[in-house]
């Protein structure tokens, strides 16, 4: 899929990720922030940053973000995902 730009891309992520999503064990994952990171007249990096909370009865009561890197490319007729990355928990 092509986009107009890579704030394009991030509106585009956003809306396909909207709402809660719940886990196997019952925990809840909203997207928190998609952002162009850095740009350059052929590149792009965004990053998506994800809030996850939960509890484990052995536990207790956790919450983390985890994020995802994406490189967009620049073609002759639009912004192209070339690659996702997963960045791993803050």
């Amino acid at each position: 899929m092509l986009y107009r730009s890579p704030a394009d891309f991030c509106a585009a992520y956003t809306e396909a990720h909207r709402g809660d999503r719940s886990g196997e064990a019952g925990e809840m994952t909203t997207l928190d922030a998609v952002t162009v990171v850095s740009q350059t007249p052929d590149t792009a990096q965004v990053e998506a940053r994800w809030f996850t909370y939960g509890h484990y009865p052995d536990a207790g009561y956790y919450d983390v973000f985890h994020r995802t890197a994406f490189s967009l490319i620049k073609q002759d007729d639009g912004w192209c995902l070339q690659s996702e990355e997963d960045l791993g928990y803050e």
